[in-house]
């Protein structure tokens, strides 16, 4: 149960560095083509996104929005069987306004280890928001 602990861990370090480093091929390797990614909140990118080409058109207009200022930091990542939780520092930049937020990050992975489902929670979901 420790090892499979461990992989899970290593595997969203992994997934964050290739999110950090801009590496979408790496990236897409971490996400089932028929990933269920849902966003939080009542902001213009609030839904589910299913799949790569709806997944990676909301990541592309956030980075646009933001003049790919994001930055996701983490502070914990556990790990036990197919879930995965993150909690994350996230800084983005907009329209002269700062955001700086805690997220707490689900990810449920398929029996190949790339992740199906995503969820999150902000700490401050106005500042999503906004």
């Amino acid at each position: 149960m420790a090892q499979q602990a461990e992989a899970g861990v290593a595997r969203a370090r992994d997934y964050l560095d290739a999110f950090a480093s801009g590496d979408r091929a790496r990236l897409a390797e971490h996400l089932d083509e028929n990933i269920v990614w849902r966003v939080g909140g009542y902001h213009r990118h609030s839904g589910t996104y299913r799949g790569h080409d709806e997944l990676f058109g909301y990541l592309d207009s956030v980075a646009e929005e933001t003049g790919g200022t994001i930055t996701l930091e983490p502070e914990a990542v556990l790990s036990s069987g197919p879930y995965t939780t993150m909690y994350l520092h996230v800084r983005a930049e907009r329209d002269g306004k700062t955001m700086d937020v805690t997220m707490a990050e689900a990810l449920k992975a398929g029996d190949d280890g790339r992740y199906t489902e995503y969820w999150a929670l902000a700490d401050d979901q106005r500042a999503v928001d906004e």
